[in-house]
């Protein structure tokens, strides 16, 4: 009997390749690059760009996946093009995946709140105050506009070691090696969640039922500032330079993301760890 054939795009991203190496002995995988495969071995690899509408329902329609993950998305820094990837790109692949009936799992994010109540449950209305955010809320409601089954995860800062250092760690210790003064923010709170164990909670998920919104994080939360300091000794990176600062005030920050992770560790096997739980893992995830 053949494998459920799963679609992950954004397979050459980070968190698409911990999806793709994670489901790839279970499921017959195809996982999307934009620029360049990242030659993951027992992984069927296609070219995509999200935003051409004809070459998202060709490819799907090719593979025909019981299960889209769809983790392909443009994060702050990486392009100016948040609508044409985040919200277009985003309806592009739900329609898609609902004219083959596919299931969809929708990486979104914390920042599509407002950040001034903290602990959000997924029924918690939302309130993006920055552009990233709110082209993930527009992406948000691409997926639901689209008539297909499918989760909604929102996620937090994602970490990790292997096989390279995640972008949420890699800036910090690069300008702390290079003996640059760092500010980290004080009051701006998240629950950042281990790559790995994301990874494995969506694999999880696509063989499951559950529909709807989930928030998946770690179990601990931690202010900038914190995450910065822990995982910068975890590299062995000169913290003597970094200085804890309050978000500057005319600056648009949310700055209480933190989400009630409950409904998840009701449905999933999958554990969420917090940031000192991982790390105490030392040289076992590295």
């Amino acid at each position: 009997m053949n494998p459920p054939r799963m679609l992950v795009t954004g397979g050459s991203g980070y968190l698409g390749g911990w999806v793709a190496r994670s489901a790839r002995g279970d499921w017959e995988v195809t996982a999307t690059f934009s620029a360049k495969p990242s030659g993951e071995p027992g992984i069927a690899w296609r070219r995509l760009d999200v935003r051409d509408r004809a070459d998202v329902e060709s490819l799907i329609a090719q593979v025909e996946p019981q299960v889209v993950v769809h983790t392909a998305a443009l994060n702050p820094g990486q392009g100016d093009d948040l609508h044409g990837v985040n919200v277009v790109g985003t309806g592009n692949v739900a329609r898609a995946a609902a004219a083959v009936g596919a299931r969809l799992i929708h990486t979104s994010t914390d920042i599509v709140f407002d950040g001034t109540k903290g602990n959000y449950s997924e029924t918690d209305g939302l309130a993006p105050v920055t552009d990233y955010g709110r082209s993930k809320a527009g992406a948000e409601d691409a997926v639901t506009t689209a008539g297909v089954e499918a989760v909604i995860i929102r996620s937090s800062l994602i970490y990790g070691w292997r096989p390279t250092v995640a972008r949420a760690a890699r800036w910090m210790i690069d300008t702390a090696n290079r003996g640059e003064p760092l500010q980290l923010w004080s009051d701006e709170l998240r629950c950042p969640i281990w790559a790995e164990s994301l990874a494995a909670a969506l694999v999880e998920l696509a063989g499951l039922d559950y529909t709807g919104f989930l928030h998946l994080g770690g179990s601990q939360v931690v202010s900038r500032y914190e995450f910065g300091i822990k995982l910068l000794r975890f590299a062995g990176a000169d913290t003597g330079r970094v200085e804890a600062a309050p978000t500057p005030a005319d600056w648009v920050r949310p700055l209480d993301c933190t989400m009630d992770t409950s409904l998840a560790r009701s449905i999933l096997q999958t554990p969420l760890p917090g940031l000192d739980e991982v790390l105490a893992r030392g040289d076992a995830i590295r």
